[in-house]
């Protein structure tokens, strides 16, 4: 037994020596291939080739990750090409007749969607929510009125065209957008229910408010504008559209809810509703730049860009009033509130806009160049929207996101890294889920 167990210790100090040998015997290899700097700078295969092929394989997965996480913006910009290259697809009266197939069509599945997501208690809170209705509204129909004809009334004096100024007043005057603003607020994480409360509220007032505001203000400027013949102002015609558009669907989201919740559930569950809302938020920008491209309009290059800047400056001023009076602690305006706030008092519909220039002009020549400020601005305010929705989103969630991923990335592809750390890393991330 004594010998059986010498020569079992004999053999496992043999077998830790042997391993103690096959360890040295390693490091020694390692050591060995481990890359080294010669005397005339050469460095081996290894060490020129992995950081390379590394820091490639990192530049296309950051590349393709900024890409994806932001593939709104570039919808955006594919949208407005597409308008461009070929207008009368998406146009009024084009050839998938739009005024029918995009203003009934999508908008309504917009609306559905909204009524299938949303609760009816949040509904029936917003719906009370009279503070937040009351700032909206005083900016969209009071202080942006207001002060676009103090601007209009300035440009006059400088020897502006005064239909390019009557177009502005007729812009200014307009509601809050019907669809677009409610989802564009959707994907700020702003509030949904508020957003959709006042593109009610305020389509049905400004039926009322903007006829009268527009006569008003144009009344004020004299003879310098050519109106036409004019014509009595079809009320029960927007009621209409705004019925078909917005309350229906609304209310049969609302039903289907009640109805089917399992189904409703797992839809929201397992369909990206938001990424929805999101592709059919293009469809609309892409009709309504299709409008603004085929549309007609005579007006020199100059006045052209003077009315884009000022349309970028007014939209610019009214986000920038809306969130500033949204911070005023006596309202109670918390974070995902003063998104739908701005998205909502900034914006302007072109859905009772156009229909009111059609009426209160309808003998004039110029109703082209009439029209030329509201299609410009509500084209703008899509895509200056669109840009707000990420920063916006970041500032709700209480993160600087959108700035940091950009900075992230020209920060990693300047400053040099270990590509054995940045490889464990990146594996890391996949076994955790979490792009890199």
């Amino acid at each position: 037994m004594g010998g059986t167990q010498d020569l079992d210790v004999i053999s496992s100090n043999g077998a830790a020596a042997g391993s103690s040998e096959s360890l040295m015997h390693s490091q020694d290899s390692h050591t060995q291939s481990a890359p080294s700097s010669t005397a005339g700078g050469t460095t081996t295969a290894t060490e020129s080739k992995k950081p390379e092929t590394v820091t490639r394989l990192s530049f296309w997965k950051k590349a393709k990750d900024l890409a994806i996480k932001h593939w709104f913006l570039e919808g955006l910009i594919v949208a407005i090409l597409l308008a461009l290259a070929y207008p009368p697809l998406g146009k009024k009266g084009g050839l998938i007749r739009a005024e029918y197939t995009v203003k009934y069509g999508v908008v309504a599945f917009i609306f559905i969607i909204s009524g299938m997501s949303l609760k009816t208690r949040v509904l029936a809170q917003a719906l009370i929510s009279w503070r937040y209705h009351l700032v909206i509204q005083i900016i969209s129909l009071g202080f942006a009125p207001a002060f676009g004809y103090s601007i209009a009334r300035l440009l006059l004096l400088g020897g502006f065209d005064p239909n390019l100024v009557a177009g502005l007043i007729i812009a200014t005057s307009t509601p809050t957008t019907i669809s677009s603003n409610v989802l564009m607020t959707k994907q700020a994480s702003g509030n949904e229910s508020i957003a959709l409360m006042n593109a009610v509220i305020g389509n049905i007032i400004g039926v009322f408010i903007s006829p009268s505001l527009i006569i008003e203000y144009l009344g004020s400027l004299g003879s310098q504008i050519d109106t036409g013949k004019g014509g009595a102002f079809d009320y029960s015609s927007v009621f209409r559209d705004l019925s078909i558009t917005v309350l229906a669907p609304l209310i049969v989201g609302q039903v289907v809810q009640f109805a089917l919740p399992k189904a409703v559930a797992w839809i929201i569950a397992h369909i990206p509703l938001a990424n929805v809302n999101s592709g059919l938020l293009l469809v609309l920008i892409w009709n309504v730049f299709c409008d603004t491209f085929s549309s007609n309009i005579s007006v020199d290059i100059g006045s052209l860009f003077a009315v884009i800047f000022l349309n970028i400056a007014l939209f610019s001023l009214y986000t920038g009033v809306a969130f500033s009076v949204s911070q005023i602690k006596f309202l109670k305006i918390d974070k995902p509130t003063t998104v739908a706030v701005c998205m909502c008092a900034a914006t302007k519909t072109v859905a009772l806009g156009i229909p009111l220039i059609n009426i209160l002009f309808s003998g004039s020549p110029k109703i082209g160049v009439l029209s030329t400020p509201l299609l410009i601005y509500h084209a703008e305010q899509l895509v200056a929207g669109a840009l707000l929705v990420p920063i916006l989103k970041a500032w709700v969630e209480g993160r600087s996101q959108f700035k940091a991923d950009i900075f992230a990335w020209f920060k990693n592809r300047s400053s040099p890294k270990d590509p054995a750390k940045d490889v464990q890393a990146r594996l890391a991330d996949d076994d955790m889920g979490v792009p890199v």
